[in-house]
């Protein structure tokens, strides 16, 4: 989230720190997202895990608050749910996880362009109107190195490999044409 009159640099460091508040937060521990590190520009399939874990009116609607760096691509669909979407948030909602389970709901999308940590703004209700608010961080990592190295290393093991298949398939025709050529007059 950037405010117009903060540099990239001020909110970059605000969101790295609010990150490390809301993962050092208990609250935000129960709820999960899968995988929480991407590559910038991946194309990702995102699970976050929803749990109730003592809510006895059963949480009957999920809303997830999607960054805007985040390309939103697609939604899952649940079986026992409607769903809505409007901009960059997506609500799953009428459906119901009982006391003591959870739910996952998925969203397809694209990384965003550079390496940040995102929060999703995960909202959790439930049939009473009661309501929680998560914040899920996504760490975006820059793109790794292309291990090249370790790929010509192995072509050129396979080449030597051959090599010495052959050589030793080369020592096995002199040693059998010694052994079955006629003894010298």
């Amino acid at each position: 989230m950037r405010c117009s009159g903060w540099s990239s640099r001020a909110s970059s460091v605000s969101s790295v720190a609010l990150a490390a508040l809301v993962l050092a937060a208990p609250a935000g521990a129960h709820l999960s997202i899968d995988p929480p590190k991407v590559q910038q520009g991946q194309l990702v399939d995102l699970v976050f895990s929803v749990p109730n874990q003592d809510d006895p009116f059963s949480v009957d609607h999920v809303t997830l608050g999607i960054p805007q760096d985040f390309q939103l691509d697609d939604a899952e669909a649940k079986t026992g749910w409607s769903q809505s979407r409007t901009g960059q948030a997506v609500t799953w909602s009428g459906g119901n996880v009982p006391k003591g389970t959870f739910a996952r709901f998925a969203i397809r999308g694209t990384a965003p362009p550079r390496a940040e940590i995102v929060l999703f703004n995960v909202l959790v209700g439930d049939r009473n109107g009661k309501s929680i608010t998560y914040r899920v961080p996504l760490e975006v990592t820059a793109h790794g190195p292309q291990d090249a190295g370790a790929r010509s290393l192995a072509k050129a093991a396979l080449i030597v490999a051959i090599a010495a298949a052959g050589i030793a398939l080369a020592a096995g025709f002199v040693a059998l044409y010694l052994w079955l050529r006629p003894p010298p007059p």
